[in-house]
């Protein structure tokens, strides 16, 4: 019998839209996000980027988020199980950013399916290309805990740099982590922020202008990737296409023959990014 496993992950793992419609053995669990006009929206599913992008702009109130419900991640389990799965991976944001990961584990230990929940030590789509293994391994017949062992093993190794034309969505947010030393010169600076071995964010490096700042996080992304015989990248942006076009472009001149996954934030990143924002994530060390 074919084994049935599934994937668990939350929203802003940014999973990227082709993985999603491909594959059926998907659940996202949206995080909550409260925006200025105080109603409370599930990301992704009640509001899209787009949508969000405007408000926040139209409103000086900052929006809130908040992490999937134990409640909604265990429907979501639950319905897994009706269909079926036996054998449920969880896929999360890092722990150092968001309790989600605590979420998933909390309703791993009641499950009646067996359920391992992933700390990705990463953020946006950089969590998300964990998905586009999953499913790869899946396909590729692996067994549950190998396909466990090797997700957990390429942490490690799995970077995410980000561009953001400001840090004050980041401060209001308190996601600044080892960034605040930044925090004195922030109108002068254009950081590229990355995350730490304890999936915390820090200031990865910094320049003068937004050329120099993506000059700078794609030689970072070239490096993390060149030499290595297997990898992933992914381009993602928000409300910022014309400078994910331009990342895409240079990277794929680098890595002719690569499949370059794109997306954009969701609404539960940006209200900590701001509009502006483009990242490039890189997962190497993997092995089918």
């Amino acid at each position: 019998m074919q084994t049935k496993i599934a994937l668990i992950v939350d929203s802003a793992s940014d999973v990227p839209g082709e993985i999603l419609a491909q594959y059926q053995n998907i659940e996202v669990a949206p995080m909550l996000v409260t925006m200025a006009d105080g109603n409370t929206y599930l990301d992704r599913e009640t509001i899209q980027p787009d949508e969000f992008y405007q408000q926040l702009a139209a409103n000086d109130t900052l929006p809130k988020t908040a992490s999937p419900t134990v409640g909604s991640v265990k429907a979501q389990v639950e319905r897994l199980q009706e269909q079926g799965f036996t054998q449920i991976i969880g896929i999360t944001i890092s722990s150092g950013l968001s309790v989600s990961y605590s979420v998933f584990k909390q309703v791993a230990a009641d499950a009646e399916a067996e359920m391992t929940v992933v700390d990705t030590k990463n953020i946006g789509i950089g969590s998300g290309l964990f998905a586009v293994y999953a499913e790869q391994l899946i396909d590729n017949g692996l067994a549950y805990h190998d396909i466990v062992a090797r997700l957990q093993n390429a942490v490690a190794d799995s970077k995410v740099y980000f561009y953001i034309p400001t840090l004050k969505y980041l401060r209001a947010g308190g996601r600044i982590g080892r960034v605040a030393g930044l925090l004195g010169t922030m109108l002068s600076i254009k950081p590229v922020i990355s995350c730490d071995e304890n999936g915390i964010y820090y200031p990865m490096t910094k320049a003068r202008t937004e050329a120099k700042a993506v000059s700078k996080l794609i030689a970072a992304a070239v490096a993390t990737a060149e030499g290595q015989p297997d990898f992933r990248i992914a381009v993602t942006q928000g409300v910022n296409p014309a400078l994910l076009t331009k990342v895409v472009a240079e990277l794929q001149a680098r890595f002719p023959n690569q499949l370059i996954y794109t997306g954009n934030v969701s609404p539960a990143l940006g209200v900590h990014t701001g509009p502006g924002l483009v990242g490039v994530a890189v997962q190497v060390g993997v092995t089918h």
